[in-house]
């Protein structure tokens, strides 16, 4: 979600979430930015403050089969599970000081978790602006939407993906279109009959080989259902035959590009370095931490946040600065070629990963 805070969108999130300023949270923005350039002026991990944002994993689980989505394909290895929301406010209460944004979804449904609205709801109270990603199936009526838009929801990410249902289930496999539509429709009405702005609605479109030709027609379907922003996103990818199946034909459209060898490569990723080290983490439902949601297996562990599993492990801003995350952060400091997810990974992309259309003022 790097496109979110490109310096062009910096005033409008200042202008929305204002709430959530303290000179708290600046200076510690101003310490991790700080230590990220002399990280990469001297080529070794410095980190001086704590990440700045942060998605959460409230659920692992999802209702769909999404084939490139290893949820939905059977490919998970770890355990499912839900997160507790005990364990969620222990989170919050020790990284919410630092955050400008929590993200609050990665390889689930997150409304498949029954506290998600009182989480959205904890966070709110802590002045933390919160955004979620979903599916669309699971705000069924107009009382769902209002408690949507009643927890204090900044943003929702809804996905799309087609304009009628066979396109639509090529991808999300299980899904009904008519659904995501209807619930769609119930939170924008709600939000004008409780006269509020948020929840954002973010209709985002992933551009595939079977419905790169709806996507005017699903940017009008956008503004019909009263969202805020069209989001047309890329295709992450992870054979040759995804590639040959999914892609689509039109190269403005694919994150990937032929390298030297031949191989499939991501467009412009630089070779050295990851901002979001620095500045962003990912906590898995069962409190385990990653470096980032493209770790969807939690192959690169960095500790265990809720202490569940291993009675070794520390609080989550102890993990931040722990061994395991310097010793990535340098490893991915002299190349990121060496690990495999990040040879795979958007982070520094040259190009439209996503593009951002404003539907709304």
């Amino acid at each position: 979600m790097a496109f979110l805070f490109s310096p062009r969108v910096i005033p409008r999130y200042i202008e929305r979430y204002g709430y959530a300023f303290s000179w708290k949270r600046l200076w510690n923005a101003g310490k991790v930015l700080a230590s990220m350039g002399i990280s990469w002026t001297t080529g070794r991990p410095v980190v001086w403050g704590r990440p700045f944002m942060m998605m959460v994993e409230p659920t692992n689980f999802c209702n769909l089969k999404c084939p490139l989505c290893p949820s939905g394909n059977g490919e998970m290895t770890r355990e499912r599970g839900n997160m507790g929301l005990d364990d969620f406010k222990r989170l919050i209460d020790d990284a919410g000081d630092y955050l400008v944004l929590l993200m609050l979804w990665n390889q689930g449904e997150p409304f498949i978790n029954k506290d998600l609205l009182e989480m959205i709801r904890y966070a709110r109270s802590k002045r933390i602006p919160t955004m979620t990603s979903t599916n669309g199936h699971y705000v069924r009526t107009k009382e769902q939407a209002r408690d949507v838009v009643r927890s204090g929801l900044s943003e929702m990410i809804v996905s799309l993906d087609g304009v009628d249902q066979k396109t639509y289930e090529t991808y999300r496999v299980g899904g009904k279109l008519e659904r995501v539509v209807e619930g769609t429709r119930l939170v924008a009405e709600a939000k004008r009959e409780l006269n509020s702005r948020t929840p954002l609605i973010n209709m985002q479109f992933i551009v595939f080989r079977h419905n790169e030709s709806d996507i005017a027609e699903a940017e009008r379907l956008a503004a019909d259902l009263e969202a805020d922003q069209f989001l047309i996103k890329t295709a992450q990818v992870y054979s040759d035959d995804d590639a040959a199946t999914f892609l689509p034909d039109d190269d403005l459209f694919r994150r990937y590009e032929d390298g030297e060898s031949g191989q499939r490569q991501v467009k412009g990723q630089p070779a050295k370095g990851c901002k979001v080290l620095w500045y962003s983490s990912m906590v898995n439902w069962s409190g385990d931490v990653a470096p980032c949601c493209f770790d969807k297996n939690v192959d690169f562990g960095m500790g265990d946040a809720f202490n569940g599993h291993d009675k070794s492990a520390s609080t989550f801003g102890e993990i931040w600065k722990g061994r395991a995350y310097m010793d990535f952060r340098k490893k991915i400091l002299n190349s990121r070629s060496s690990v495999d997810m990040c040879r795979n990974c958007s982070e520094g992309y040259r190009g439209m990963f996503s593009m951002v259309k404003e539907l709304r003022g």
